[in-house]
């Protein structure tokens, strides 16, 4: 399973959105109210110790994280 695919199962699971037709890699997360601002603090946390990285407040103001797309891109720059 890739880093997309990873983040969006737990993303799938941990907000019980499902097999909702709406939801996809691309959708903004916040903005179509699939996660607030509890939900982002536990993204950050689940991608920091399954990928042993740091997610800083630095990489979230520079980075756009609103999709699950644009969350895997920053954990596979973290990753180098």
């Amino acid at each position: 399973m890739n880093i997309s695919e990873t983040i969006s199962e737990f993303v799938k699971n941990q907000f019980e959105i499902g097999d909702d037709p709406d939801f996809n890699n691309d959708v903004h997360l916040f903005n179509e109210g699939f996660v607030d601002s509890f939900g982002a603090v536990e993204i950050i946390h689940f991608v920091e110790t399954t990928y042993n990285i740091q997610i800083t407040q630095k990489d979230i103001t520079l980075y756009p994280m609103n999709t699950v797309n644009e969350i895997a891109a920053v954990v596979e720059q973290k990753l180098g």
